[in-house]
């Protein structure tokens, strides 16, 4: 089963917290007039909607949609806990869905997408704190991540080495550290990355900074080489300074000369 949300409306939320079960806990039968968004933090639980079962582990989203009949299949596992909440139900999309209409599986698991956890967690604690419109800003963002392609981050090697590199743009990995943090072998590390991407790690990962440089010299005019050399993890501006003109045929200075006379 799917929820369908249309984008163009405005959503708000109504109630929305974080439960603790110490023992095994049996959700209520119940119809509700909003949608009910649980996310799992830890344990399990087994709900049915309609005729449907559905059994949420750890990093899953389960949705139980507004005016369908849900309820509890089996208690949850004992020290069970989740954030959730209720967001104003839509009109019926299910035989004739909007242009606009956003369709989202009941079931989600969200383990490769921290985004989402991160959005899931503000909508709970704008809500509790009374900052209703911040909240409903953020299950928009939440919709739009839940519609996006799933990307199994968690055993694609070559993504998640690229994830490490993008999250810490101050620093140099070695391809040793990086193929620990994957739980692989140096040697299958670099054949799967050169695989995926065509070139080795340590050329992505220079690449990849010296993109990020080009970028501090066109935000920050008043930015100096140096500074932007130790931002991005080189030893010295001469470091920088010579893998920036191996990439780009110029210098780093002539370069920013360049971008801001023009």
């Amino acid at each position: 089963m799917y929820t369908v949300f249309s984008e163009n409306n405005n959503h708000l939320i109504t109630e929305a917290n974080i439960n603790f079960y110490a023992s095994p806990f049996v959700h209520p039968k119940r119809k509700m007039k909003d949608h009910d968004f649980i996310y799992i933090l830890q344990g399990e639980w087994k709900f049915g909607q309609n005729d449907e079962e559905f059994t949420a582990k750890k990093d899953n989203i389960l949705i139980l949609s507004a005016n369908n009949t849900h309820f509890g299949i089996s208690p949850c596992l004992p020290n069970t806990k989740t954030m959730y909440f209720h967001v104003k139900g839509e009109n019926d999309f299910t035989s004739n869905i909007p242009q606009d209409g956003l369709c989202i599986n009941s079931l989600c698991d969200v383990s490769s997408n921290s985004d989402i956890k991160k959005y899931f967690s503000e909508i709970v604690n704008c809500y509790l704190q009374g900052k209703q419109k911040k909240a409903d800003i953020f299950f928009n963002l939440l919709l739009y991540e839940l519609c996006q392609p799933v990307e199994d981050t968690e055993n694609n090697i070559p993504l998640r080495i690229k994830k490490i590199v993008h999250n810490s743009p101050e620093k140099f990995f070695s391809n040793a550290y990086l193929a620990k943090k994957c739980n692989v072998s140096v040697k299958t590390a670099e054949t799967k990355f050169k695989e995926a991407f065509g070139i080795t790690i340590h050329q992505y990962m220079l690449d990849f900074k010296i993109t990020e440089a080009i970028t501090y010299f066109k935000n920050f005019p008043e930015i100096t080489v140096k500074e932007v050399a130790f931002n991005l993890g080189f030893y010295d501006e001469y470091h920088f300074s010579k893998q920036f003109k191996k990439i780009m045929r110029t210098s780093p200075t002539e370069y920013k000369l360049k971008i801001h006379n023009l």
